[in-house]
């Protein structure tokens, strides 16, 4: 049985009704790839409730325009949630970890972020602190996997291109 759950969501303010339309018609043959309306700013300024806090599953923050170039990104987020890291890619190559992320195989993005994270948010936080660092994990994992169709094993090593990748982000952050 093959998963159905998307793989990319789009989070489209409520304000943005044109933008959501034609997210929708762009991706309506496309099922790994939802449209949404954000309505999360509304329950940020509700009171605080009584029952647990619950932890959101995390995700990556992608660059929305990569995959619609014209669309005007004020609001729209584009997320990919990570999978719970289970023992299917324990034994799978690093090489084979990015191949497999590149096709969005999620299991497979979700190992490969386990398996860099911590070197990342490492450089990360020596650049721009713990705080910083600790509030930018789901834009930093989305910054490596916008970049990672140009990472070529051939030219360097993972560690050193992903460090490259968390440089600049930590530049432009």
């Amino acid at each position: 049985m093959t998963d159905k759950r998307p793989r990319l969501i789009y989070l489209v303010p409520a304000d943005r009704a044109e933008a959501l339309v034609r997210l929708r018609e762009r991706f309506a043959d496309e099922p790994r790839v939802e449209v949404v309306v954000d309505r999360r700013e509304r329950q940020r300024a509700a009171p605080p409730r009584a029952e647990p806090l619950r932890h959101r599953a995390p995700v990556a923050e992608r660059d929305p325009a990569r995959a619609v170039p014209d669309l005007p990104a004020d609001g729209v987020r584009l997320v990919q949630p990570l999978e719970p890291v289970g023992r299917v890619h324990e034994t799978t190559s690093l090489d084979e970890l990015v191949t497999r992320s590149l096709a969005a195989e999620p299991a497979a993005v979700s190992e490969l972020w386990w398996r860099t994270g911590e070197r990342v948010m490492a450089r990360l936080r020596l650049q721009v602190g713990r705080r910083r660092a600790d509030r930018s994990t789901s834009q930093v994992l989305g910054r490596i996997l916008d970049e990672l169709p140009a990472y070529d094993p051939q030219d360097e090593p993972l560690q050193e291109w992903l460090d490259d990748v968390v440089d600049r982000f930590a530049r432009a952050a």
